[in-house]
Formats: structure tokens, C-alpha cells, sequence
């Protein structure tokens, strides 16, 4: 009796699944590295408040012109331990009820690792026009000797971990802090809002 004979059929690979397959195995390695380095960095978002908040040298003309300075301390805690942050450009937008009032510039800075940086922001409204129901308001806010402001910070900012530099990122904070009038009064730390 002759025996069954099998029908074996040898698969090879193609080109095509070759490709994938290494295409394939790189993805693979490259997210497995990205994870370890995810894990051993362990990032977290950076703390930002503002402090220190006075207005100075008030005054609103008859016809509602606005002028002071602002005088704000932002205070930036990074609490990574193995990450450290460059803050390239810095813009900062002040709003008294959602009208902008001032507008400044701050000094690019990097920031360490684990490290506690204080920017000081000087906001100068001159001459600033204020209509109707936000002129009248901020004169009877004033009378309760504090203003409720909103500060709007934009940073381009970049990430070192170790030796690499991370891309451009875009930190957006807002800020409502209550703003003293009287120098007698001391302003309370008011936590920032981050967009990361």
C-alpha cells in the first residue's frame, strides 16, 4: 500500500512583506524607546502663580483715560528633575474687563531643573481710553481698594532633556489676580492657568 503523500507548499517571503516586516519591527523599536525615555523622564508640568501684584500711580482723567503701572512678580516653579525649560520670547497682555490696558515684553530666561525663577512684569497703561460701562466700573472697583485683572502670558518655549533640545512649544497662562490699590494692602498668590 503506498503512502499518502503530502502536499507541501513552502511559503516565502516577498519583497513587499519583507519590507513591512522590518518597517514593521522599526516601529516598534523606536515606540519601546520613546516609552523608556517617557518613563525615566517622567515630565511634568511646569507651576506657574503670580505674586507680589500692586498698581501705582493711578489715575483716570476726566474724559476716562486711564493711567498706572502694574507691577506683578510671576512666579515659575519647573518641578522636573530631568528636564529644563528655555523661555525664547515672552509677551504679556493685561485686561480689565476683558479690555486689554497694558502690554510688555519680558526677557528671555532658561530655567533649571527643579528650580523656582521670578519674573518681574512692569505693565504700564498710558493713556488708554475706556468706554462706558468699563470705565465706570473700574472706578467703583477701585473705591473697594482692589482691581480684579486678567494677565494673558504667551511663550514660545523649548524643552532640554539631557542633551536634546525638544521642539518650539507654545505655553499659554492666564491670571486673574486682585490687584491692590492701596500700598498698605498686600495682594494674595493667585495660581495661573497653563496651556501647554
Amino acid at each position: 500500500m503506498p503512502a499518502p503523500t503530502a502536499n507541501t507548499t513552502t511559503r516565502r517571503l516577498t519583497p513587499v512583506k519583507c519590507i513591512a516586516l522590518i518597517l514593521l519591527t522599526i516601529i516598534v523599536i523606536v515606540g519601546i524607546t520613546i516609552l523608556i525615555i517617557w518613563l525615566s523622564v517622567k515630565p511634568r508640568r511646569p507651576i506657574y502663580t503670580i505674586e507680589n501684584a500692586s498698581l501705582h500711580n493711578y489715575n483716570m482723567t476726566k474724559n476716562d483715560h486711564l493711567y498706572g503701572n502694574f507691577n506683578f512678580t510671576l512666579k515659575a516653579y519647573n518641578p522636573n528633575s530631568r528636564v529644563s525649560i528655555y523661555y525664547d520670547s515672552i509677551e504679556v497682555k493685561l485686561y480689565y474687563n476683558s479690555e486689554q490696558i497694558a502690554f510688555n515684553n519680558a526677557q528671555p530666561f532658561f530655567q533649571p531643573r527643579r528650580n523656582v525663577t521670578y519674573l518681574d512684569l512692569y505693565l504700564s497703561a498710558k493713556d488708554v481710553v475706556l468706554y462706558g460701562d468699563v470705565a465706570r466700573n473700574l472706578k467703583t472697583e477701585r473705591t473697594t481698594g482692589a482691581v480684579d485683572v486678567e494677565i494673558k502670558v504667551r511663550a514660545k518655549i523649548k524643552f532640554k532633556v539631557g542633551i536634546w533640545k525638544l521642539r518650539h512649544r507654545k505655553l499659554k497662562l492666564s491670571c486673574s489676580p486682585r490687584v491692590p490699590v492701596s500700598s498698605t494692602k498686600s495682594s494674595q498668590t493667585c495660581p495661573c492657568g497653563v496651556d501647554l
